[in-house]
């Protein structure tokens, strides 16, 4: 499968490796625009439960096992602030959550 970045060669604002953003806690939000985000804030369950109108307890799985990756890839893509734009080849190798 091709996609084309809708980015210009200046829009890119890290040039670090993909594991170097990886180690980094960087997970890929938009393959379109190249785009990587992480998890920017200790409390990052807050807000998530704000937007949906519940308690935290609301997000742990009840088989113990924590916080499944979707309410992580959740906050990434709608509430980070730590987000980088990189280059297309990079962001083929990042993974998202």
């Amino acid at each position: 499968m091709v996609f084309r970045c809708k980015i210009r060669e200046e829009d890119v604002t890290t040039t670090l490796s993909a594991v170097e953003l990886i180690d980094l806690g960087y997970r890929k939000v938009s393959s379109a625009y190249c785009r990587v985000a992480r998890i920017d804030r200790d409390d990052w369950l807050v807000p998530l439960a704000q937007q949906r109108k519940c308690s935290i307890a609301e997000f742990y799985s009840l088989d113990g096992s924590g916080i499944p990756d979707c309410h992580r890839d959740t906050y990434v893509r709608m509430f980070s602030q730590d987000i980088l734009t990189v280059p297309p080849s990079i962001i083929r190798q990042i993974p998202t959550y």
